[in-house]
């Protein structure tokens, strides 16, 4: 999370990811199912069995790498890859130990421990993208005549949530690029119409991610920025969390799991081409499109308290987070 992974449908507003995660607990009674125990399960063949979450796009493919390539096998675990239809539908699961790991933006898993869920992140799902077109950005219709950063002053632009992941790093880009990004509009959109609403020109730019970027400018859009290169290159973007329950009572699993995604990033980076036909079976996005995109960036080191610091910041600054309810990056990793 549509033709969008990184900045659309799966980068919803965190706090009203967190709200609905709140009221999920509520509604089910909270973690007292059976299975919120956090104890681990084992596979026919004697490893370890996992559910693994992600959504239905390119930053999934790492689990299917690690799969294929036997990393997951050779950390004694069977995963098993489940598609996250909404990033609001992960921590329920983890609470009650349907799934053990899932992957949530940054943003997401900051607010979550900031309102006291038990959660942890325990390994990057993606970083960053340092170069000039990323893997996401703003992008802009011809019949608005902008040309550079400055020119979105006094223009709107479409995000698929106000005050969401998006929008902060759009502001946040501006600010680096010495553009007054308060006089710029935002307007909310849901994710499949961003595309649409652009080529309506029912909004000056938009906030898209692969494959939606390559898909606009086929449609003779421009990319304008990446959103990404000058406030988190190389920083974690997307985590893989998993319950303090689970990780307290299975730290050798959640060591192995890391182990694994990690060798697995490592690969995927290097053999863009492998991405590209895994992706064809692991997400529903055209083949041409495919050969054209901008592959995500996977992490290849564990998460560091500086990223999260640095996320945090951003939500502060750009976000209206509450810098008294913040949570230490120590918290949000579980230390």
């Amino acid at each position: 999370m549509a033709v969008t992974r990184h900045v659309t449908r799966r980068l919803a507003s965190a706090v009203a990811t967190t709200a609905t995660i709140a009221m999920t607990l509520s509604a089910c009674g909270g973690t007292d199912s059976p299975g919120s125990a956090g104890g681990a399960s084992v596979a026919a063949n004697g490893s370890t069995a996992i559910a693994v979450g992600n959504g239905p796009f390119l930053s999934n493919v790492d689990l299917h790498l690690s799969s294929s390539k036997g990393y997951f096998a050779e950390a004694g675990l069977t995963a098993d890859i489940k598609v996250l239809t909404a990033g609001s539908n992960a921590v329920p699961q983890l609470l009650n130990n349907s799934m053990q790991f899932a992957a949530v933006d940054v943003s997401t898993a900051i607010t979550a421990v900031a309102q006291h869920l038990p959660i942890e992140v325990v390994a990057p799902n993606t970083v960053g993208s340092s170069g000039k077109v990323g893997y996401a950005g703003v992008v802009v219709s011809p019949q608005s005549g902008i040309t550079s950063p400055a020119g979105l002053v006094g223009k709107t632009v479409a995000v698929n949530q106000i005050n969401g992941t998006a929008m902060v790093l759009t502001k946040a880009a501006l600010a680096k690029d010495g553009v007054d990004w308060t006089k710029v509009k935002f307007t909310e959109v849901a994710p499949p119409q961003l595309l649409p609403t652009l080529t309506a020109g029912r909004s000056d730019g938009a906030v898209l991610g692969e494959p939606g970027v390559t898909a606009a400018v086929s449609q003779k859009m421009t990319y304008l920025l990446n959103l990404e290169q000058n406030t988190v290159p190389g920083a974690v973007t997307f985590v893989y969390i998993t319950s303090k329950a689970y990780a307290s009572k299975n730290p050798e699993v959640v060591k192995s799991f890391a182990s694994a995604v990690l060798k697995g990033h490592v690969y995927a980076n290097a053999h863009p081409n492998e991405v590209r036909t895994l992706a064809l079976a692991s997400t529903e996005i055209p083949a041409e499109l495919l050969a054209k995109v901008t592959l995500p960036t996977f992490g290849e080191k564990a998460v560091e308290a500086q990223e999260i610091d640095t996320w945090i910041a951003l939500l502060e600054q750009y976000g209206g987070f509450d810098k008294s309810k913040a949570p230490t990056a120590a918290a949000v990793l579980g230390q």
